[in-house]
């Protein structure tokens, strides 16, 4: 029975010890949070009525980036090894695709990002160890340059 009532003990302890550290962590809890005094609203920022490009090319200009450099060509080039899983030296090509194409996403307007996304997509699943579809990429391409024409690129 002795030994009974020094578990109880010890577990009556225990809980006691383990809900005063809790009390504890919420004390210190409430030294770090500001008060509502210490809080200041900020006023709701303006609606903007057109949409922001996000990038510094428009439509056209990011078109011409694509299709009158060196990446639609590398891109179509390397299309079919994204139906395979890829060897070292393909690997570093892939990455270079995904690369430049990223480059240019980040300077083009949000059409493009969208189609070059699309065009993206089945190299960065290659290179994440997926196997993907070389007529994902050509597709996308094809999409892209029938909505470039429709924009008026006469690339």
């Amino acid at each position: 029975m002795s030994t009974s009532k020094n578990w109880a003990t010890a577990a009556l302890v225990t809980c006691a010890l383990l809900l005063s550290g809790c009390a504890a962590l919420e004390d210190m809890a409430s030294d770090f949070s500001p008060s509502g005094e210490d809080l200041q609203q900020s006023e709701p920022s303006p609606v903007v009525d057109s949409p922001v490009s996000t990038g510094e090319y428009d439509l056209v200009e990011s078109c011409n980036a694509f299709f009158t450099g060196a990446i639609v060509t590398r891109v179509s080039e390397t299309a079919a090894a994204v139906q395979a899983p890829l060897d070292e030296d393909l690997t570093g090509v892939v990455s270079k695709i995904s690369s430049s194409l990223g480059l240019l996403i980040g300077k083009s307007d949000e059409v493009s990002i969208a189609h070059l996304e699309a065009v993206r997509a089945p190299f960065d699943q290659a290179l994440d160890g997926s196997i993907a579809r070389p007529t994902a990429v050509e597709k996308a391409i094809e999409d892209y340059e029938r909505t470039c024409k429709d924009a008026g690129f006469k690339g």
